[in-house]
C-alpha cells in the first residue's frame, strides 16, 4: 500500500463514489459540479490536497488536506504563526470497510506532513463516526456541544449597527479579538470566504435564495454566519461579543435573518469565549452536536490537550 497525491480524473472520480455519503440533496452531478466550485476557491487552490492510499491501481481510502493558519505561543510570549492541517472527506467504500485502509490512510498522512519542512503546528478534523477511529492514529477529542436557537419572523435589525455583506469578512475579521491561549487556529478571509462559496454554490443549485446578510456587527461586537442548506439551518461561524446585550443584539439579527431566508434555526458551536453569552440568550438550547467531533494530532511538542483548543465553527472542512 502506499500514499499517493490524486489526478484530477482521480477527484472527479472520488467525488462521483463518495456522492453516496455527502451528496444529498443534490443529484451526482450537481455534486460533482459542487466539488469542483469548491477547489476552484482561492483558498483550496493555495492549500488543498486530495490523498489516496492505493494498492497496485485500486483506492482503498481516501481523504482530503487542507492548510489552515494557526498560532503557537513563542518563549516569548508573543504568538509565531505557522499551519495546520485539516483532513476533510475521509472514506471507504463500503466493500472495502473492516480492514484498517482509514486508519492506514491517517498514519501515512500524518507521516507525510510530519516530514514537511517546516512541519504544520497539527492535523484537525471533524469525526462523524465517533472519535476511537481516529484515537488509533493519535487524534484526540474535544466536547462538542451547540446551542440552537429557532428562526424568527418580526425580528428587526435596528439592535445592530449594520448587517454584514461578504466583502465586509477581511475588515472585520482583523477587528475580531483572538484567543488569549497558548495555542489556536484562526480562519483566514479565504478560508471564511469557502464557507459563503458553500452557501452560494447551494443557492445556485438548488435555485433558493442566500441569506441577506453574511453577519452583523454592533458597536465593537460582531458575528460572521453562513446558510447550511442541506440541513436548513444558519450556523454562526465566528461571534465575538463584548457583553451579553450585544450578543442579544447579534443573535436576534441572525434569527431574523435566518427567517426571512427561509431557515429553521440558528447554530452556534459552545466555545470558551461564547458560552457565557450564549447561556444567557432566552430560548437557546444546548444540546450535544450529532457529528462534526473536533479531533487533534499536535506534530508539535507543547501544544495543549484538544479539550483547551477553541474549535470556532469557521474552522469545520
Amino acid at each position: 500500500m502506499e500514499l499517493v497525491l490524486a489526478t484530477d480524473a482521480q477527484k472527479a472520480e472520488r467525488d462521483r463514489v463518495t456522492h453516496a455519503a455527502w451528496g444529498s440533496p443534490l443529484t451526482v452531478e450537481q455534486f460533482q459540479q459542487r466539488e469542483a466550485r469548491l477547489r476552484a476557491h482561492p483558498w483550496c487552490r493555495e492549500g488543498m490536497r486530495t490523498w489516496l492510499l492505493m494498492d497496485g491501481g485500486r483506492v482503498l481510502a481516501s481523504c482530503e488536506t487542507l492548510a489552515m493558519d494557526s498560532y503557537l505561543r513563542g518563549p516569548d510570549g508573543a504568538h509565531v504563526k505557522g499551519t495546520s492541517e485539516g483532513i476533510a472527506s475521509v472514506f471507504t467504500e463500503e466493500a472495502l470497510r473492516g480492514h484498517g485502509y482509514a486508519t492506514r490512510l491517517m498514519d501515512l498522512v500524518a507521516a507525510r506532513m510530519e516530514a514537511e519542512s517546516p512541519a504544520p503546528h497539527s492535523l484537525l478534523l471533524f469525526s462523524d463516526v465517533g472519535a476511537p477511529l481516529y484515537r488509533r492514529s493519535g487524534y484526540h477529542e474535544a466536547p462538542a456541544w451547540d446551542w440552537r436557537l429557532p428562526a424568527a419572523g418580526g425580528l428587526s435589525t435596528h439592535a445592530v449597527d449594520a448587517l454584514l455583506c461578504d466583502g465586509d469578512v477581511p475588515l472585520m475579521l482583523e477587528q475580531m479579538r483572538r484567543p488569549d491561549v497558548p495555542f489556536f487556529l484562526w480562519p483566514s478571509a479565504a478560508q471564511v470566504d469557502w464557507h459563503l462559496e458553500r452557501e452560494r454554490a447551494y443557492a445556485q443549485l438548488l435555485n433558493r435564495p442566500r441569506p441577506e446578510a453574511c453577519g452583523a456587527v454592533v458597536g465593537s461586537s460582531c458575528v460572521l454566519w453562513a446558510m447550511m442548506a442541506r440541513y436548513d439551518e444558519l450556523v454562526v461561524l465566528l461571534m465575538d461579543a463584548g457583553s451579553l446585550e450585544d450578543a442579544v443584539a447579534l443573535l436576534e439579527a441572525a434569527r431574523g435573518v435566518a427567517h426571512r431566508a427561509g431557515l429553521s434555526k440558528v447554530v452556534i458551536w459552545e466555545e470558551p469565549g461564547t458560552l457565557p453569552w450564549v447561556a444567557r440568550v432566552s430560548g437557546a438550547v444546548r444540546v450535544a452536536r450529532d457529528g462534526a467531533l473536533p479531533m487533534l494530532r499536535p506534530l508539535r511538542p507543547g501544544l495543549p490537550p484538544a479539550t483547551r483548543v477553541d474549535f470556532p465553527r469557521a474552522l469545520w472542512v
